[in-house]
């Protein structure tokens, strides 16, 4: 990693290379070169990410796994930049924000990473972090603060979706989509329910089940949006049934197109008016036990004509005793750019999961190989050690919750962004507070001594 930069701060060149290890019985390198596609702009670019065939235990993805360690890489230098620079690291990166993708120079389609650094900045109390290193002390602990970008591409994925619109008002929708504990049928069912203008317990969510219509993965932060599209494309074929159904009657919707009306109060009314008939009705009207649509969402253009990612600031304050190198993290804030937050509850789960993740990736976890046989070396998870209680602070998140104009219901897939930032956030911080540069993942206390 290597970055060039003229007085004003302004850079001039961004370097990021390497090599992601892969077995030869899988198909997982770790995409670690795309936040430096991304995220900031420069005169020059040279961005070279190869892959080495290895006779290893096979890999596999697990939250954000290129952008995890990517993200150490770059925000570590961007901050180790601002101090040779003298400038604070938030305001290099504000110097830097680019108007369109660096690389492919289109529009995004939603970027909000200066507000997100101002908001988390403001709750964190970063104006009154002192700027030289080593300042700040407690006792026998070394005091430090310090900052990193977050940042996750938003995918899309092609799925299947099946609703049907029963006779007593209640709809059920199908989709062999899964869940892993983030609350997927929870937030679809809360979508359906504001899209359809039904209470959600008039909605039922039926999925892990592949006799279903093909559903989009959990996985590349990507099922909430796939799953709504294809709920959304759905429900635009009901409305062609119903209003079929209400064409050449009394009904207020008889000369109705699909643009003359919204879903509300159980129905279909005519915008701006009271007039409309409720679902029981108009599935009255055609004598049937219920009605069905069936679609099957297209290839994601969108992100052909729109560079779309999420984005967020974490911030992070580390103790280090000055006699053992042990290190704290006393406290944590992160602040999420995110598109539209479907469900606050558990995107705070979310985005808690993936911090705590961050904390063991850049303090403990270490996977350790047999360089003769490939094998993973540690004996077992007693020793591969993960944060427990007494490592993970109080963890403050914000998001701002701007809708993204081009994104199903506005909203970005939030469940592997949190991780991303946090390695570079305490290495950071860890500087701020010893005068150390740490490059090498975890940041252990032998590498502090």
């Amino acid at each position: 990693m290597a970055l060039g930069a003229r007085a004003d701060s302004t850079f001039t060149s961004l370097i990021h290379t390497g090599v992601a290890a892969n077995s030869f019985n899988n198909e997982w390198p770790e995409q670690f070169t795309f936040p430096a596609r991304r995220l900031y702009k420069s005169e020059s670019f040279l961005i070279s990410q190869k892959v080495s065939r290895m006779h290893m235990v096979a890999n596999a993805a697990m939250r954000a796994p290129g952008e995890s360690i990517g993200t150490f890489a770059l925000e570590s230098a961007i901050d180790e930049l601002s101090y040779q620079l003298k400038i604070d690291p938030i305001e290099l990166r504000r110097l830097n924000e680019p108007e369109k993708d660096p690389l492919k120079n289109t529009p995004f389609s939603h970027r909000a990473l200066t507000e997100a650094y101002r908001v988390g900045a403001s709750h964190f109390g970063w104006s009154q972090r002192p700027a030289e290193p080593r300042s700040q002390k407690d006792g026998d602990w070394w005091v430090g603060q310090g900052c990193a970008t977050a940042f996750y591409p938003v995918y899309r994925m092609p799925t299947s979706a099946r609703l049907t619109f029963r006779a007593d008002g209640t709809v059920r929708i199908q989709t062999a989509t899964h869940e892993m504990g983030m609350g997927t049928a929870t937030a679809q069912t809360q979508i359906a329910a504001e899209r359809f203008g039904l209470p959600m317990h008039k909605i039922e969510f039926e999925y892990a089940n592949t006799d279903l219509p093909t559903g989009g993965m959990a996985g590349g932060s990507s099922q909430t949006i796939s799953v709504a599209m294809a709920v959304d494309d759905a429900f635009q074929g009901i409305l062609k049934q119903l209003l079929k159904l209400a064409h050449g009657t009394d009904s207020p919707l008889a000369k109705a197109k699909i643009d003359d009306v919204e879903a509300r109060s159980e129905g279909l009314y005519l915008k701006d008016s009271d007039q409309g008939e409720s679902y029981r009705a108009l599935i009255a009207r055609s004598g049937q036990e219920h009605i069905q649509a069936e679609v099957t969402t297209g290839a994601p253009l969108e992100t052909m004509k729109y560079s779309m990612g999420s984005y967020g600031a974490q911030f992070c304050e580390v103790r280090v005793h000055q006699l053992t190198g042990e290190t704290r993290i006393s406290r944590w804030l992160g602040c999420f750019d995110t598109g539209r937050i479907i469900n606050p509850k558990t995107a705070r789960s979310q985005f808690h999961g993936g911090i705590t993740q961050g904390i063991g990736l850049a303090l403990m976890e270490d996977t350790l190989f047999d360089e003769r046989t490939g094998r993973i070396a540690n004996p077992s998870l007693a020793e591969y050690h993960v944060p427990v209680h007494a490592d993970v602070p109080h963890i403050e998140i914000h998001f701002l919750d701007i809708p993204d104009p081009h994104t199903p219901m506005g909203a970005h897939g939030i469940g592997e962004i949190g991780i991303t930032g946090c390695g570079a956030a305490v290495a950071n911080a860890i500087y701020h507070a010893t005068g150390k540069r740490l490059r090498d993942l975890p940041l252990t206390l032998d590498k502090l001594m």
